[in-house]
């Protein structure tokens, strides 16, 4: 809880934050990179986390994770200009890779499925408490004194959280042979960051149809295709593959990673539009980020509850992407005339969509595999979130760009005191954005209806729920 607390804050300052970061140092045209950078770093050592955890221990790596994450915030808060800051939120991300898969794993090892959607009113309560502080602290950190302290702010959290695990989490002695699929992670670092480079060039920097975008493509393509190759016949592979077989975890990753691409665009793009469009300030923009917050953690933790009371997943699973889309299709209906009132009743809608359905793919995912795999097919759903997150922002941030118009010149200067005319091309510049997010949780509906069937919740910790429909690629029962 308290590593969860640690990048709840880092999430929600950062987004607050970053209209004010892009007025000092400049570089709108790299808005999404900030957050982009950061979430790909995390998509990319996840698999590491969770395989390593399953390996040695989650004590050693919880040390390592935080340490990482704290040395990349000193380097954002020092950072001179926009791309030493996108180069240092990697490194963050390299470390806040750990912190989202060791604590999911480490519950998903200690509590029953049946037991565990009570922890999700513990790991609701986290975020909140991150949600609150994180926002309004945001805002008044860029609005009185410098945003680099927005980043200088996780050191005390960091090292409360260091402190906790080394005392709380008892050293494993136990050790089995291991081989690291690196090959594997470097593949997939290649593949992801080529696809988003061809994406953020493609009609901004680049035409379309130019060599470097359809270049980028292709490497992606190619590392894809050998990332998958690599991963069916490693010894130990980073994603455990074989478990996609399995229809209830193939759907419960893939919603996991579309409902990360609605989520996080929105957490990033709110903001802008707060300060952009309705012109009020940092500490405003924040508290309006705070409804929505509150709304997912509430509706998460009430949702959770009725899981563990009544063994079914599916009904949250279901109502939760028809809210989301409602929340976020009222978004994209704001425009100059909205009020923070509206923007923040908009958010709570989108809130609880996203508070019913947060955890439940995680769940159904755990109830389907042995607890020798429980850390790499955590890896695999936070993988999944981390790649969705990444694909949004950047998505989004495409959509934004290609909106604005030419000459606009919003790089430099206070974006909360842009002219009339910009803030007409700002709102009309995010709405497509936030339709696309509203569309994208529709297909998630669609994935959760045809293959995200009911399973009984099992209520031993060792003991895998076998998928019916698919007998022969059901887990086999831990020893």
């Amino acid at each position: 809880m308290v590593a969860l607390l640690l990048a709840a804050l880092d999430q929600t300052i950062v987004a607050t934050a970053l209209p004010h970061i892009v007025a000092d140092i400049g570089g709108l045209e790299s808005y999404s990179w900030v957050i982009t950078a950061y979430v790909l770093a995390m998509a990319v050592t996840v698999p590491l986390y969770g395989k390593l955890g399953d390996i040695h221990g989650r004590r050693l790596l919880y040390i390592v994770a935080i340490s990482i994450f704290l040395f990349g915030s000193v380097l954002c808060g020092l950072s001179q200009s926009m791309g030493q800051l996108v180069a240092a939120r990697a490194v963050q991300g390299t470390g806040a890779g750990g912190l989202f898969a060791l604590a999911i794993a480490t519950v998903g090892v200690i509590v029953p499925p049946r037991d565990r959607g009570r922890y999700q009113g513990l790991i609701g309560a986290t975020f909140a408490a991150g949600s609150i502080i994180g926002p309004a602290l945001g805002g008044l950190i860029v609005d009185h004194t410098t945003w680099r302290w927005v980043f200088f702010v996780n050191l005390p959290v960091g090292a409360a959280a260091l402190a906790v695990i080394a005392i709380a989490i008892p050293k494993r002695t136990e050790r089995r042979e291991h081989s690291l699929d690196l090959l594997g992670a470097t593949l997939l670092a290649i593949g992801t960051s080529s696809f988003l480079l061809g994406l953020v060039w493609g009609g901004e920097t680049h035409p379309w149809g130019s060599t470097q975008v359809l270049g980028a493509f292709a490497i992606a393509l190619v590392s894809t295709t050998a990332f998958v190759f690599v991963e069916r016949r490693a010894k130990e592979p980073i994603l455990p593959f074989e478990f996609l077989r399995n229809p209830i975890v193939a759907a419960g990753v893939a919603s996991v990673g579309l409902s990360a691409m609605a989520m996080v665009g929105t957490i990033a793009f709110v903001p802008l539009f707060v300060q952009g469009v309705i012109g009020t300030s940092a500490t405003s923009s924040g508290v309006v980020l705070t409804p929505f917050m509150l709304g997912a953690v509430t509706a998460s933790a009430i949702s959770g509850q009725w899981i563990s009371r009544s063994g079914h997943y599916r009904p949250n699973a279901l109502v939760g992407p028809v809210v989301l889309a409602t929340g976020l299709f009222l978004l994209s209906r704001m425009d100059t005339s909205t009020t923070n009132a509206q923007a923040a009743a908009y958010m709570v809608v989108a809130g609880v969509g996203l508070g019913m359905m947060m955890q439940v793919f995680v769940v159904a995912v755990q109830n389907q595999v042995p607890m020798r795999a429980m850390g790499s097919a955590t890896a695999l759903t936070q993988s999944a979130r981390a790649i969705g997150a990444t694909l949004g922002v950047t998505a989004m941030g495409v959509i934004v760009n290609h909106g604005l118009p030419a000459g606009s010149h919003l790089d430099r200067g206070s974006v909360h005191r842009l002219p009339p005319n910009l803030r007409e091309s700002l709102a009309n510049a995010l709405q497509p954005a936030f339709l696309a997010a509203s569309l994208l949780c529709l297909v998630t509906l669609v994935i959760v209806a045809l293959w995200l069937k009911q399973v009984p919740l099992r209520e031993e910790v060792d003991t895998p729920q076998p998928e019916p429909a698919s007998p022969s690629v059901a887990p086999q029962r831990a020893r």
